[in-house]
């Protein structure tokens, strides 16, 4: 009980401080917040204003530089048609150069149409005489013939449906009107900008990208032009959706804003709300006058510009801050109960700590006395201070007699593996910490009775709080090393062996080939000479004696043929393996290919499955795939259709290359022979061969790592299969 009380009186008064202090800072983080949210939204209205207040001053000066054009004064003064040409030119020019405006115009005092150009989706064109129209009837047209000197005239935003196909969507407009006065300050006539304002809308909603919340723009019925989605705006436009406005929705926010010039900030239990008033008015000034000569902006109506954050964004974020005050506090009520639990108990756990460092040390000892090695600890100069049973047994000292002695009574040349001082004062002010081996050093114990032997000693340097102690661990290794004796006299022998076999593999095929050219040479002169007998006197000879020069022949061929696939196997047996991929596909074409090429006469099916990738030396496995699939053109003779398969499937899960026939088959029976030199299941007047060819694939594939099988059945094919 003592430990809870001290540890309750430690922790009360320091959570109590903890949790004012986090209350204040919460506090002072929700204020900044609400500043910042303030300051950002504040910003973004004033962007957009000065976005739409940029604009609608460009296009106001625009109008008031086409009032004033020379060639529109010089077509009033002569009203020649050269004169209204030059006007329409340079109206055109205009309209491609600004590419903001969907009609350029001048209209007469009747509201009928003298130059008109259209947009024309990118490509401006100037309105031929029979396109004019009368425009008396537009509210812009009225109310921009009534101004005086000094006026300029803009219409509210509305979608422009004049001249729309079905298939085209309605542009927002703006109309601006200028009267147009000639030399003798007569009204002739009024010049009208159709402002594209989809572009001023676009960049309205730009700061979307990078504040919070929705920037929407508003007429003064509270209808959205930019809203929070494309169903509420222009919705004045549409009788099903006159009820979507700003009133309908916020009205406690609409109630405000309406009618107050602004700038304004709102903070509703919908969100927060920032507001500002951009009428065409304000833009009049002596900057403005100077370019449009206008000293007053006529304007239909005014827009609103409104910034909105949800209050589920206020409450995400704020909330977000709370949960972080509240784990903060969390833990650190944890951490100061964890302190004062771990302070009230440091008495009472230094207690038990310094009996669990009795019970450690006496179990070291005893996993000393009970480790296999002899173990000694000495001091930094060497001095023995602790020995186990084992130094006892393997040294013959007692332990008594090896107490305060110096370790190279153990082990003479100790010192060689450092740690262990030598007398060099840099060696006791600076210890080395790490272990050290005698690996490469040839070391010696010497017993009691002045017998030596070969050791293995590993020394550990450990820092205590009086001296450096260092652990030296000694191990006989004296079977070690008479194994490590035989195995270089093995490894020695081994090494004479090799050389020993590749003298004898170099003999054997000097061998090889002098028994080649040897025989080849008596073999062509066996058959050349039969041959000559038989073109020389064959006439003089009957039926029986040709036959057997015949057989002469054949039989010192074939002897030709045989030595060729023995010397190819013999050669694969000492090939070298140049691994590397392979395109077994590729190879199998082509000796497809050749086969075909021998063989045109024949007709046979050859399916080759794509793709079959693996890695070894493609030479060696062009000569396994031209035995196989020559085995099974050969073996296929006589079948119609004659139908050859290579392919890979799963055998017992790992992938096995397969070269499959309908040839004539064999006897599984035999098929222990398959394999072996020399060795034919088929008769060689059936079927000519040397029997070799399957002995140098089953080598091939061996020296892969691999194994072959074959599966066939007489006079139902066979199908041999080979893994790498």
């Amino acid at each position: 009980m003592k430990v809870f009380r001290r540890a309750g009186l430690v922790f009360l008064p320091l959570v109590l401080v903890a949790a004012s202090a986090i209350y204040l800072l919460y506090r002072a983080q929700i204020s900044a917040y609400w500043a910042v949210l303030r300051a950002e939204q504040k910003e973004v209205i004033e962007l957009a204003h000065q976005r739409v207040s940029a604009d609608l001053a460009a296009v106001i000066s625009d109008a008031g530089y086409l009032a004033r054009q020379e060639a529109l004064q010089q077509w009033l003064n002569l009203a020649r048609p050269v004169d209204r040409n030059r006007l329409a030119t340079d109206y055109l020019a205009f309209a491609t150069h600004k590419a903001v405006y969907d009609q350029v115009r001048f209209i007469d005092l009747d509201g009928r149409e003298v130059v008109r150009i259209d947009w024309n989706g990118g490509r401006p064109r100037a309105a031929l005489d029979g396109e004019l129209q009368s425009l008396a009837n537009r509210t812009y047209v009225q109310e921009a013939l009534r101004l005086q000197v000094g006026q300029l005239y803009t219409s509210a935003f509305d979608l422009n449906t004049e001249r729309i196909s079905a298939e085209q969507a309605p542009k927002p407009l703006i109309h601006i009107g200028v009267p147009v006065f000639d030399a003798e300050a007569r009204k002739r006539g009024i010049v009208v900008l159709s402002y594209l304002g989809q572009s001023m809308l676009e960049r309205i909603k730009a700061p979307r990208g990078y504040a919070r919340g929705d920037v929407w723009m508003l007429n003064t019925r509270g209808y959205w032009l930019v809203g929070p989605s494309p169903e509420d705006e222009w919705a004045f436009k549409d009788p099903a959706r006159q009820d979507r406005t700003m009133a309908q929705r916020y009205p406690l926010a609409w109630a405000q804003i309406n009618g107050n010039p602004g700038p304004l900030q709102l903070g509703m239990p919908q969100g927060f709300f920032t507001a500002s008033r951009v009428h065409a008015n304000s833009l009049r000034g002596a900057s403005l006058v100077a370019r449009t000569q206008a000293a007053r902006v006529v304007a239909a109506e005014a827009w609103i510009l409104v910034g909105y954050v949800p209050t589920a964004i206020i409450d995400a974020e704020t909330g977000a801050v709370r949960s972080n005050f509240l784990l903060a506090s969390c833990g650190i009520a944890i951490l100061l109960a964890v302190l004062a639990w771990f302070a009230a108990r440091h008495w009472t756990a230094r207690e038990a700590a310094d009996q669990t460092i009795r019970s450690s040390e006496a179990r070291f000892r005893g996993l000393l006395e009970a480790a296999p090695d002899a173990v000694v600890i000495t001091d930094r100069a060497g001095k023995i201070i602790f020995a186990n049973s084992q130094t006892e047994q393997l040294f013959g000292y007692r332990r008594s007699d090896l107490i305060d002695s110096d370790v190279r009574k153990l082990v003479p040349d100790a010192r060689r593996l450092g740690h262990i001082d030598t007398g060099d004062a840099a060696t006791k002010s600076e210890p080395q910490q790490q272990s050290a081996t005698n690996a490469g050093l040839e070391l010696h114990g010497v017993r009691q009775d002045g017998s030596a032997f070969p050791v293995a000693i590993s020394l550990s340097p450990v820092e205590t709080e009086q001296d450096v102690a260092v652990f030296v661990d000694i191990r006989d290794v004296t079977e070690q090393r008479d194994a490590e004796r035989q195995l270089k006299e093995l490894n020695d022998k081994l090494a004479r062996d090799n050389v020993e076999l590749e003298n004898l593999n170099k003999e054997l095929e000097a061998f090889s080939y002098s028994v080649s050219h040897d025989l080849r040479t008596p073999l062509r002169a066996v058959d050349g000479f039969s041959q000559a007998l038989l073109e020389d006197a064959g006439d003089k000879l009957d039926d029986t004696g040709r036959q057997h020069l015949t057989r002469v022949r054949n039989a010192a061929q074939r002897m030709g043929l045989l030595i060729d696939d023995l010397l190819n196997l013999a050669r694969v047996t000492r090939t070298e393996l140049n691994v590397e991929p392979v395109d077994l596909s590729t190879i199998a074409r082509t000796v497809a290919e050749e086969l075909r090429h021998d063989a045109p006469s024949r007709t046979v099916e050859i399916d080759i499955a794509p793709d079959l990738r693996t890695e070894g030396d493609p030479r060696l496995l062009r000569v396994a795939l031209e035995n196989l699939l020559g085995n099974a053109w050969k073996f296929t003779a006589g079948r119609d259709p004659a139908h050859i398969d290579f392919g890979r499937e799963q055998v017992d899960g790992k992938p096995a290359f397969f070269v499959r026939d309908n040839g004539v088959g064999f006897d599984m029976t035999y098929a222990g022979k398959l394999f072996g030199a020399f060795q034919r299941l088929h008769d060689a007047r059936d079927f000519a061969g040397t029997g070799i060819g399957l002995a140098t694939v089953q080598r091939i594939i061996h020296k892969h790592g691999g194994r072959i099988w074959a599966e066939a059945s007489p006079g139902e094919g066979a199908t041999f299969r080979f893994t790498l």
